[in-house]
Parts: C-alpha cells; structure tokens; sequence
C-alpha cells in the first residue's frame, strides 16, 4: 500500500467571520450629540443675552410672590418708605435659641451703615406696623407682639402667651424666644429715625424684698433689660429718650389688675410732634424762667419767635 507522502497532503485553512458589536452601530450618533449640544449651548447664550431686558419683570414678578423683597406689593410696595429687608428676617429659626454674640455683633455693623427714614403720617405709621406683623409671623411671635398706631406714633407691646413668659416670676433675664424678637425687632428700628421711649410694665402682684425693691424696680430693669439686647443687636444709643418705669399703674385689664397680661415691655415711636413736646417738657426746648435771689430771668430758646433773652429783676 502506498504511502501518502508530506507532499501529497493538502492544508484546508477555514476563514470564519467574527461578529463585532460595531457592525449595528456607526458613529453617526456623535455627529447628532454633537449638533444636539451646540444648539442647547446656543440657547443658553440667547436666553443669557436677553436676561438684562426683562430684569424689571423679573424683579415684579419676585416681589409679589415674596413679601420680604424690596419692591414688593402691598406695605413693601416700590415707592414704600419702610425698611424692607426687614434687616434679614429668618424663615427658619430655631425659636429658642438666642443669636450668638457674633451674629448680633455683624447685624449691628450693617444697621449701623443704612440711612434711617423718619415716619410721619398715620399712613406710614400703619405701614411699619404690617412690616413688624410680617416679621412676628416669621418668628412664630404672633401672640407676642401687637402693633398700634396712636396719635403719638407706633405703639409696640411685647408680652406673654399661655406658653412662654418674657421673665420668670420676680427676674430681669429675658427668656431666649423674646432675646430673639427683640433682636429682629432692633434690626428695624435701627433704620428708624424716630425716637423711642422704652416702658416696663408689671401687675399688681405685690412684689417686695428685705431692701425695699418692687413693682417700681422690677420694671424699670425689665425695660432695661430690653433696651440692652436692643442696642446690642445695633439700635442707636441715641435713638432711646427714655427708659421708663411704670410699674402696674397702668393696666391693660383694668377690671384684672393681677392678670399676667398686664406684664409687658411697650416701645413707644414718637413722630416728630411727639418727640417736640416731650423735649419742650424734658429738655431745654421751651420758653421758661429761672429764678435765683437775685433774678428772675426769661429763657427764650434760639428757635423760637422771640430773639433776644429778657432778663427781669425782682425786688
């Protein structure tokens, strides 16, 4: 039998084709995501370019959703002489908590450089009073803060609820919620000019110690006390006439002199009438005669009708 020699065989090779996940996709795609982001970075540069012309509008459209934004509808309206910012009302807060000495300190730095708007008329007056109603809501102190415009200017009360209290029985310390509203509250009355008269209030609770202090004492430092956290979160020295005591010689329930509604700090806006009458009886603004053993003489003041001091000698 004859073998088959080297030369004889025959090498068959088969040539199979691999697939590839590439023969169903081309790079057609690119060339469409490419084209496709062009034309959004071309959209975004048109709509960036005409930003500028609708800023009015926008601004419009801000105020009326936002109450806080100066401009705004309402007591914030555009031509509106409040203070609109209101001095950076918080929507959220933690209630109890007092803002840290550093917060205060940077609110008293801004206040410090604003121009402050005196206000006048009733209509003004009432303006001011929603603008604090706005920043009592945002503080969750509704029913502890009431507004009133009276005929010598704004009348402010803070005082208790069921709840909290603004000191504890017989303390000058201001309980943390009411640090923290009158610390708001300053951040507006700083851009006030008008000024202030600050009062203590208590009930008739006899309250005596072994060193005769009492009603009178107790609400002279409460009011004090108010005052301080308000200068300190950046209401002008200046800007206090006075710091009164009253005691519970004046009720706001008469008929309930022992209610605890009666306990209360009210801060008094003078309009510039107001604030002329309690200097013509307080300061050296009216016309008045010094007596000494020798003399009677009239004092007349700079501004008044009369330019000349009279001068009158008693026998």
């Amino acid at each position: 039998m004859r073998k088959r020699s080297d030369k004889d065989s025959e090498v068959i090779v088969k040539r199979r084709k691999k697939s590839s996940h590439e023969d169903g996709h081309s790079g057609a795609w690119k060339v469409a995501f490419a084209d496709f982001t062009m034309a959004m970075m071309a959209l975004f540069m048109v709509l960036w370019v005409i930003t500028p012309q609708n800023i009015k509008q926008t601004t419009a459209a801000e105020a009326m959703t936002n109450p806080l934004v100066d401009g705004g509808a309402g007591v914030f309206d555009g031509t509106s002489r409040t203070p609109l910012d209101l001095d950076g009302v918080p929507v959220q807060r933690n209630k109890d908590k007092p803002e840290t000495p550093d917060a205060v300190g940077e609110t008293a730095r801004a206040t410090s450089t604003r121009e402050t708007v005196k206000y006048t008329s009733p209509a003004e007056l009432q303006e001011l009073a929603n603008a604090m109603q706005v920043l009592a809501l945002q503080l969750d102190a509704e029913a502890n803060i009431e507004v009133q415009v009276v005929p010598q200017g704004l009348r402010i009360l803070i005082k208790d609820d069921q709840q909290r209290f603004m000191f504890d029985r017989g303390s000058v310390k201001l309980n943390p919620h009411f640090v923290v509203l009158l610390q708001r509250l300053a951040g507006v009355l700083a851009q006030v000019g008008n000024k202030l008269i600050i009062s203590g209030h208590t009930d008739s609770t006899p309250y005596k110690l072994a060193n005769g202090y009492n009603n009178w004492n107790l609400s002279g430092d409460r009011a004090l006390s108010a005052r301080q956290v308000m200068v300190e979160s950046g209401l002008a020295t200046a800007a206090v006439l006075q710091v009164a005591a009253q005691a519970d010689v004046m009720p706001l329930r008469p008929e309930m002199p022992e209610d605890g509604v009666n306990r209360r700090i009210e801060i008094l806006l003078l309009t510039a009438k107001a604030e002329g009458l309690y200097r013509e009886l307080f300061g050296d603004q009216q016309t008045r005669v010094d007596y000494s053993s020798q003399q009677a003489e009239l004092i007349v003041p700079a501004n008044s009708d009369a330019s000349t001091n009279n001068t009158t000698s008693t026998h």
